[in-house]
């Protein structure tokens, strides 16, 4: 009899564990699979694009999940190298544990990188912290990528930065680099469960 509610103890312990698991927030991000787009602009988002006279951010036909991915390149204008930049400004956090996610595929013509940038802010705007993501392996395929992201307690609201930037050794951007992304998630993780003492559910028989 003991035994059996012991059981049940342990049981009802389990029970907020699997409720937390499923209640991670929706998608912080809007719009994080590209499949709007207003001319060479993804809906929701800012682009480094300047109408009629360079486009760096585009619209792709490779896409992972729907039609659509976004395009960030590496273009000559007027003598400089420019870098297809998408951001998304005050996305309201909606929890301090953050997960990011989202697939890649990405061209080097020489050691540039694509790269993922979590901007941090607090109520006042300013930058309170941020998190990179460099990736700097040329890939054929979408490739996914995911990561953990503790917000500063300051934070409440974070923008998301695509883009690539060139060398870390001081190097120039390339022309003709360039990466698509696709599939942008940043959700809001329940809390850990506390560590449950195993002793306090052992129950000795008589």
């Amino acid at each position: 009899m003991k035994r059996c509610i012991a059981m049940i103890a342990l049981i009802l312990l389990m029970i907020p564990l699997t409720v937390a698991v499923q209640t991670q927030s929706a998608n912080m991000v809007k719009n994080g699979d590209f499949e709007k787009f207003t001319g060479d602009t993804p809906v929701g988002w800012e682009t480094s694009n300047i109408p009629g006279t360079l486009t760096v951010v585009s619209s792709s036909p490779l896409a992972h999940g729907g039609t659509k991915g976004v395009k960030c390149e590496v273009k000559d204008f007027y003598g400089s190298k420019i870098a297809g930049f998408a951001c998304q400004k005050n996305i309201e956090l909606l929890g301090k544990e953050l997960q990011l996610s989202g697939y890649y595929l990405f061209h080097s013509v020489g050691k540039d990188a694509a790269v993922v940038i979590l901007c941090f802010q607090n109520a006042a705007g300013s930058t309170v912290g941020t998190d990179e993501q460099y990736f700097r392996e040329e890939k054929r395929e979408f490739t996914r990528f995911t990561k953990e992201i503790k917000a500063p307690d300051a934070a409440s609201t974070v923008q998301v930065r695509l883009t690539i930037l060139d060398d870390a050794e001081g190097g120039t951007l390339d022309l003709g680099s360039y990466v698509v992304f696709d599939d942008i998630k940043l959700v809001a993780l329940p809390p850990k469960p506390k560590a449950v003492v195993r002793d306090s559910l052992a129950v000795k028989d008589n």
